[in-house]
């Protein structure tokens, strides 16, 4: 028989173990495969996402809170595919239910005036084709920035509009901004009407390109008219208006700067003008620089003829002038400035100035003072007779002229510091002013997008962790059979031997034997774990979608990955398989001379020394979670070697009579290394399974959820910006919110809008949402420090989160975020872009515990507002109320701030939520571990069914002797028994070291099943061990 034959009559002899060693294989190779590849399908899959959402665009050119002409459109900058659009938030009420929808106003589409179409996420979500009618809620914006005092009351409109079909993926239906895999809601309509709702006629503010364009180019092309500046010549001067109104200051002192002599304006409603008791109620007034030529200094006014005959005032006397300011969010403070008269008028000269005065909808428009519609608190009752026929004759004409260094600190905004600015010069020098400085950003967005997508969440690496006790076990099922047919083959080897085999010769042949078997089962692996990934892709799209909150996964198979996941597999399986084969081949010299190591007690007393002293430390000082897990792999480490120990001593040392126990020991040693294996297979396997379902987090414990939610029950979001202060009677006049319990307490945040960096995005994020927020609320509330970079306490923290340093203003973010959503490290420093265009420095200064505001970065409200000035309103706020009372405060909530489209949750859901991405993943490393596990049993199965059947003369010998088959069998049943036993044992002590931290998070039912699933594998154990030795008694 040559040697091919004899490898093929070897094969087929041995099946029913090469089927296992087979089967090993395939799992390993399947699961290396699968889990690389699962990786590459995902990072994919986001990348496709990037690529659909922006269609063929390269540059963004975004005007987040103000405007551009659409005539800008034509230029020939942008080439011939740009597109534009009105872009803003809304909301779409259905059934109770209020979904939010990003609002995108464009010619695109096919779009007729009175019908919408939406893509198909939101088109499912309002129930598919079945939809008719579409009641669309919108921001009330106008021009005028809703934040400033000077506007109506009306926040909100809405359009009624026909379904107009689905605008599809590849049509671009899924358009957006943002980083993150969840599909938008997204809803196309006509840009002349949407702009007609929302009193923007003309305008735009976002213009898509396929150009790579640099701020650079975009300046060349840009003017200020694209802005909404106009420059209109006047007798003897230039005057410069901005559609908003308010001119910004950086525009301001740069046309100051390079126009001198340039007279500021800023027209404004002033509550009264008064003198020794007689007061003319709510006058226009215009602060100037200079009236006439005239240069006002600060503590003086000049009075028109019509109200210096009101007020009886002559030149020389003292005027006071009160007029509201909005402190923060339109908290109203009433403040008066004195001043003494210079000179008076006639009225028809200010009459004849028609630009003195600004026009502001709602007051410059109406044909009464009654019919004024502001958000200011106006007292109708104090408006006469004279005022009303003044309004007739004169309307917005001022009454007065003041200084404007006297009210310049008070009047000014976050939007500007003038409201024209008059320019002796014909021609005017705008040479410096660029697009950044009216809110124009220049935004590459397939860079940043194609870099989050790619760096994101790495899946591989994620499903080589979850998959790896599979991969152990699978080499552990491996080495069990093919260690048993070794042995089996002892004598064949040593057959070989003394006919002159070597021992390298003798390994060639069971090399060539078992390769074969190895090579054929990888290749088949890679079949399976494509498979695998395709099971594992549709999971992730379904059954575990609070991992990914997304679906549209597909397996993107690459070649380069499938061959290093083929390789890995094929290397790791031949170089155990080689391995082993040398192990088994001992040379004839010295069989039956192998000696066992001297029982020596020094490394189990070290491996013990280690765990504990790493198990005390970590318990009492560091509460490290990493640390523990480690400490109870160490454990079970250190549980082997004490095991190892305990089977050389007791199973090699010598009796003077029989024992029992002596015989269990021996046989235990005699099969040392079949122990061994299976005592980590199943140790293992327990402790990952327990560990994994031990740490599921619960809401058992009151203090954990006070921590996370701050002590606050309600979380809310608007669609529409809430610009009122909830915490005043005045604030909850306004918002129809006198209802809330007294001891209510509100933290309202302001928001600037970017990407979300909490667990339900899979993208790096580089620039996540901004909450501005009032430090000293979080002071007072639950919140807690983890880190931080000055090592101060709690206290100390949340007041220097109130300091900037260097203009580099300090952030709070989730421990969590900062290490998996950000992947940087406290002290790191964040990057974004202010309303002027300029780079500001966010540093990350301390870490808050596991909360609500995951996802956000949490920054002081003073700081914020320095930051985004123009970001006045609070689209999110906390509410703190007594728990009887949270189900009827949120009832109050959504039915008064309807108009708003704010959805209120209580924050133990939010809370859940983010945990439900946690337990989500536990699950998933629950279901991979658990698969491990039962091929850690299948092992130990197999060791026990192995080992008793080749125990048949051994039984032979005992029966022999004169032991009873009772006496066999609880022998056979105490040895069989001993190693499962305390490999179980130790994998729940190891667990329980692992998941320490959490026991007071851990629910009663939790531990409840954990003691269930001791028991059943206990009682597993024991019946099934029972059962073996019996049939093997019978046969």
């Amino acid at each position: 028989m040559n040697l091919s034959r004899l490898i093929r009559a070897n094969i087929s002899f041995f099946t029913r173990y090469y089927r296992l060693v087979a089967i090993a294989v395939l799992i390993t190779v399947a699961v290396m495969v699968g889990s690389l590849v699962v990786g590459d399908s995902v990072r994919t899959t986001l990348v496709k996402r990037v690529n659909e959402r922006l269609g063929d665009t390269e540059t963004i050119i975004f005007s987040r809170n103000s405007f551009m002409d659409e005539a800008w459109l034509d230029a020939s900058l942008w080439g011939e595919s740009a597109k534009g659009f009105l872009l803003t938030n809304g909301f779409i009420a259905q059934n109770g239910k209020l979904i939010p929808v990003f609002v995108w106003g464009t010619d695109e589409y096919s779009l007729a005036k009175g019908t919408a179409k939406p893509n198909q996420a939101l088109a499912k979500e309002l129930g598919g084709e079945a939809i008719s009618t579409i009641i669309l809620r919108l921001p009330a914006t106008g021009l005028i920035p809703s934040g400033s005092l000077f506007v109506t009351e009306n926040y909100t409109s809405s359009l009624r509009l026909d379904f107009g079909g689905i605008v599809e993926a590849e049509q671009g239906g899924n358009l957006s901004m943002k980083n993150e895999q969840t599909i938008p809601f997204n809803l196309f309509v006509n840009r002349e009407e949407l702009a007609e709702a929302m009193e923007t006629v003309g305008k735009i503010n976002l213009i898509l390109t396929p150009k790579e364009i640099t701020s650079d180019e975009l300046n060349h092309e840009w003017n200020y008219r694209m802005s909404g500046l106009s420059v209109n010549p006047r007798e003897g001067f230039t005057e410069i208006l901005s559609d908003r109104v308010f001119l910004p200051e950086e525009v301001t002192h740069t046309i100051r700067r390079d126009n001198a002599g340039t007279n500021r304006l800023f027209s404004y409603l002033a509550n009264s003008i008064e003198r020794e008791g007689v007061s003319v109620p709510y006058s226009f007034v215009t602060a100037m620089d200079r009236f006439q030529g005239e240069t006002l200094g600060k503590e003086e006014i000049i009075l028109s003829d019509y109200t210096a005959k009101r007020l009886q005032a002559k030149p020389g006397d003292h005027i006071e002038v009160s007029y509201f300011v909005s402190q923060d969010l339109k908290t109203l403070v009433t403040k008066k400035v004195k001043l003494r008269v210079k000179k008076i008028v006639p009225l028809a000269v200010l009459q004849e100035d028609e630009t003195l005065s600004a026009d502001f909808p709602g007051l410059s428009d109406v044909e009464r003072c009654t019919d004024w519609d502001s958000d200011l608190p106006i007292d109708m009752d104090r408006i006469t007779d004279e005022d009303e026929k003044y309004w007739e004759l004169y309307r917005t004409t001022p009454k007065a002229i003041i200084a404007y260094d006297a009210i310049a600190t008070d009047w000014s905004n976050g939007y500007g510091n003038a409201t024209a600015l008059r320019i002796n010069d014909r021609n005017p020098v705008f040479s410096a002013l660029r697009a950044e400085m009216f809110g124009i950003q220049v935004i590459h967005p397939r860079e940043t997008g194609l870099y989050a997508a790619k760096n994101g969440v790495d899946f591989s690496s994620l499903f080589l962790a979850l998959g790896f006790f599979i991969i152990v076990s699978a080499i552990l099922l491996m080495l069990v059979p093919l260690s048993e047919m070794l042995w089996q083959r002892r004598e064949e080897i040593a057959l070989l031997q003394s006919l002159g085999f070597s021992r390298q010769r003798i390994s060639r042949i069971l090399w060539r034997e078992s390769a074969p078997v190895v090579l054929l089962s990888s290749l088949m692996g890679v079949i399976a774990g494509l498979l695998y990934t395709t099971l594992i892709m549709w999971l992730l799209g379904n059954v575990w979608k609070g991992a990914t909150h997304t679906d549209g996964f597909a397996v993107y198979p690459g070649a380069m990955t499938i061959l290093i996941g083929f390789i890995i597999g094929v290397a790791l399986s031949l170089g155990l398989l080689w391995w082993r084969i040398r192990k088994s081949i001992i040379p004839a010299r010295t069989q039956g001379m192998t000696s066992l190591p001297p029982t020596n007690a020094r490394a189990q007393g070290m491996a013990s020394l280690l765990a504990i002293g790493m198990i005390v430390i970590n318990l009492f000082f560091l509460h490290n979670v990493i640390l523990f897990v480690v400490a109870g792999v160490i454990l079970i480490g250190t549980a082997a070697l004490w095991g190892d120990y305990l089977i050389r001593r007791n199973g090699s040392a010598s009796t003077p009579h029989f024992q029992a126990g002596k015989m269990i020991w021996s046989a235990l040693l005699a099969n040392r290394k079949q122990a061994l294996l299976s005592f980590f297979a199943l140790s293992t396997g327990v402790f990952i399974v327990f560990s994994v379902g031990l740490n599921r987090k619960g809401f058992a414990d009151s203090s954990q959820i006070r921590t996370g939610t701050g002590g606050y029950s309600l979380w809310c979001e608007s669609s529409v910006p809430v610009y009122h202060n909830m915490t005043t009677a005045a604030g909850k006049e306004k918002l129809s919110l006198t209802g809330l319990p007294g001891d209510a307490q509100i933290l309202q945040c302001l928001r600037y809008g970017a990407d979300d960096a909490s667990c339900l995005n899979l993208n790096r994020v580089t620039t996540p949402t901004v909450l501005g927020v009032d430090m000293n609320g979080l002071l007072e509330s639950d919140f807690q420090i983890e880190q931080n970079i000055w090592s101060s306490d709690r206290d100390a923290v949340f007041k220097r989160m109130q300091t900037a340093t260097d203009s580099v203003y300090p952030a709070l973010i989730d421990a969590t975020v900062l290490t998996w959503g950000l992947m940087m490290n406290l002290g790191d420093t964040l990057h974004y872009e202010n309303d002027k265009g300029q780079t500001v420095a966010i540093q990350l200064a301390g870490t808050l515990s596991n909360s609500i505001f995951q996802g956000h970065l949490l920054v002081d409200r003073r700081h914020f507002s320095h930051i985004w000035p123009e970001t006045t309103g609070s689209e999110v706020f906390l509410l703190k109320v007594n728990e009887t009372e949270k189900e009827e405060v949120k009832n109050l909530l959504s039915q008064a701030l309807n108009e708003y489209g704010v959805r209120v949750s209580t924050t133990n859901d939010r809370l859940r939520q983010f945990n439900t991405v946690t337990d989500t993943y536990l699950t998933i490393f629950l279901t991979l571990g658990g698969l491990g596990l039962l091929l850690g049993i299948m092992s130990f199965i197999i060791v026990v069914r192995k080992n008793l059947s080749m125990r048949r003369p051994e039984i032979d010998l005992y029966r022999t002797l004169g032991f009873t088959d009772l006496q066999i069998e609880e022998l056979l049943y105490r040895e069989n028994r001993l190693v499962p036993l305390y490999a179980i044992a130790t994998g729940v002590i190891s667990s329980l070291v692992g998941v320490s931290l959490n026991f007071m998070h851990t629910s009663v039912w939790v531990w409840l099943l954990a003691g269930l699933f001791t028991a059943f594998f206990v009682i597993g154990v024991i019946v099934f061990i029972r059962k073996s030795v019996r049939e093997i008694l019978q046969e």
